[in-house]
């Protein structure tokens, strides 16, 4: 067990698909992005590797996604790869933002903590995922 589970993280799930690209993009990645890059690894790590969504899905690259912060206050968003060319969508998460980073996995009801760029400690919890339109 790694040291994200002991301390209480909720367990996640992630296509196998999905991995083959987010290991892609983590071979790739600019030195810029190191603390994000970091916390990529340590979620892919701890994942457990699915072949297809479940009836109850998690999120995954392509899922709309609504949680709340710590606050309460509600957010929604499609978690994208840099190179899906979705930075224009309005409700679009980076995978390569630390709430990005977070979300992969989850299922609703799950909640995790993550640090911010500018070193916050925030904590979400999701409350509805739909899955990638086939």
């Amino acid at each position: 067990m790694n040291r994200k589970t002991q301390i209480g993280d909720p367990p996640i799930r992630i296509l196998r698909d999905d991995l083959e690209r987010l290991e892609t993009l983590l071979d790739s990645m600019h030195r810029s992005y190191a603390r994000i890059s970091l916390f990529l690894q340590e979620e892919l790590l701890r994942a457990d590797i699915v072949d297809k969504q479940p009836r109850s899905p998690f999120v995954g690259l392509g899922s709309h996604v609504a949680f709340v912060d710590e606050q309460g206050a509600p957010h929604a968003g499609t978690l994208f790869m840099p190179e899906d060319g979705c930075t224009s969508l309005p409700d679009g998460i980076s995978i390569l933002t630390p709430v990005g980073c977070a979300l992969l996995g989850l299922s609703q009801g799950q909640s995790i903590g993550y640090e911010t760029v500018d070193g916050r400690k925030k904590r979400i919890t999701v409350t509805g995922v739909r899955p990638p339109d086939p």
